[in-house]
C-alpha cells in the first residue's frame, strides 16, 4: 500500500512487458493488461499533544546518543520537519537577521524529475502542562553546530528514528495511546503535531502547506482531518445563543 510498493510493480510490470515482447521470456510471463491495484485504507498518523512530546523527551535516558535524539525531536517538533531534513539544516541571513532553512529537495510524486524548493522554517513553539512557551534555542544551537545523531543512509533519517524511538518504554506507552484512538504512532507524529497545531490556530491552509514544504492539494491529502470543523463551529455557536425574548 506504499508509493514505494507502487512504483516497484510499475517497473516489474514494464521489466516483463519489455522481456516478453522481445523474445527474451516466454508470454506466459506477459503481466495482464490491467491490474487493479487492492490497497489497505491507510491508518492515520498520531499527531503527539505537547504535552506527550515533553513527556516523551522526559522519558529518553541522559546519555550522549540520546541527548541527540532529543535535538532532532525538539527540531522536527517544533519546526514541521521531515526527519530527512534534519541533514539540511543551514542559516541564512534575512531582512531581520539569521533565517533557519532547509535546502533539502524532495522529489513530487507523479511530477518527473520535479523536486519542491529550499524553504524558510518557522517555528510552533510547544506548551507545557501550565500553557507556558518552551524555549529550546534551537536556532542558536543549529548555528553553532551542536551535533545531531547518526541518521543512517539517505532517505532512512525516519526509519532510524523510528528504530531508536521503539525500544525506549515511553515511545510504547505513547504508541498504546494512539492505538486506543485508532491512530498509529509513527516517526512523523512531530510533523503531524505541527500541522494540527497549526490548524488549531486558524493559520490559513496556504500558509500551513507553505511552511512544511508541500502544496496544498498534497496537504490536503494528509492533513484535512486537523482542519477546523465548520460544521461544529456552527452548532456549537447556536448552543452558544441567548434564546431570544418574547416580549
Amino acid at each position: 500500500g506504499t508509493r514505494q510498493r507502487q512504483i516497484m510493480r510499475q517497473n516489474l510490470n514494464a521489466f516483463l512487458r519489455f522481456s516478453v515482447e522481445r523474445g527474451v521470456l516466454k508470454s506466459c510471463y506477459l503481466p495482464p493488461a490491467t491490474t487493479p491495484e487492492v490497497r489497505n485504507a491507510k491508518r492515520d498518523g498520531y499527531a503527539l499533544s505537547d504535552v506527550q512530546i515533553l513527556r516523551l523527551l522526559d522519558g529518553l535516558p541522559e546519555d550522549v546518543a540520546a541527548q541527540r535524539w532529543r535535538y532532532a525531536i525538539q527540531l522536527c517538533a517544533v519546526y514541521g520537519l521531515r526527519p530527512e531534513e534534519l541533514r539540511y539544516l543551514k542559516i541564512r541571513q534575512g531582512s531581520e537577521g539569521d533565517e533557519l532553512w532547509t535546502i533539502y529537495r524532495k522529489s513530487k510524486g507523479g511530477r518527473k524529475g520535479e523536486t519542491t524548493e529550499p524553504r524558510r522554517l518557522n517555528a510552533l513553539l510547544l506548551r507545557d502542562q501550565e500553557g507556558n512557551l518552551v524555549e529550546w534555542n534551537l536556532l542558536q544551537r543549529v548555528k553553532i553546530g551542536e551535533e545531531l545523531p547518526p541518521l543512517g543512509a539517505q532517505g532512512k533519517a525516519g526509519e532510524s528514528l523510528g528504530t531508536y524511538l521503539r525500544r525506549k518504554q515511553v515511545w510504547q506507552s505513547l504508541k498504546a495511546e494512539a492505538i486506543h484512538t485508532g491512530e498509529e504512532l509513527v516517526p512523523y507524529t512531530f510533523r503531524h503535531r505541527y500541522a494540527k497545531r497549526s490548524h488549531a490556530k486558524r493559520i490559513p491552509i496556504a500558509n500551513i502547506a507553505s511552511a512544511m514544504g508541500h502544496t496544498v492539494e498534497v496537504h490536503l491529502s494528509s492533513y484535512a482531518r486537523f482542519t477546523p470543523d465548520a460544521t461544529a463551529d456552527l452548532y456549537a455557536q447556536v448552543n452558544a445563543a441567548k434564546p431570544l425574548e418574547v416580549n
